[in-house]
């Protein structure tokens, strides 16, 4: 095989390689945004979450200071009610 043909394959070969490297470079770009937008989704459901758990919590501490207002209540009408009222 003589020079001339020799770098005609050479070139084809690395016409070749610069082919494959480009279309994997372009699947690798692919590949990153796609973890990038799973991340964001991620971080995504992961404030929803947050923001439903304070949102419970609020709740939990609303209904317990209702209930416990509530409940003051009623013990100072029974506290009224079995008192014994003082006769002049």
């Amino acid at each position: 095989m003589d020079w001339p043909q020799t770098l005609t394959l050479l070139g084809g070969l690395a016409a070749i390689l610069f082919s494959l490297f480009h279309q994997f470079d372009k699947r690798f770009e692919q590949v990153d945004k796609r973890f990038e937008q799973v991340d964001k989704r991620i971080d995504d459901l992961r404030l929803e979450m947050v923001q439903r758990f304070a949102q419970v919590d609020k709740r939990i501490d609303d209904l317990r200071a209702d209930t416990t207002g509530r409940l003051d209540r009623i013990e100072r009408l029974l506290e009224r009610l079995l008192k014994p009222e003082l006769k002049p």
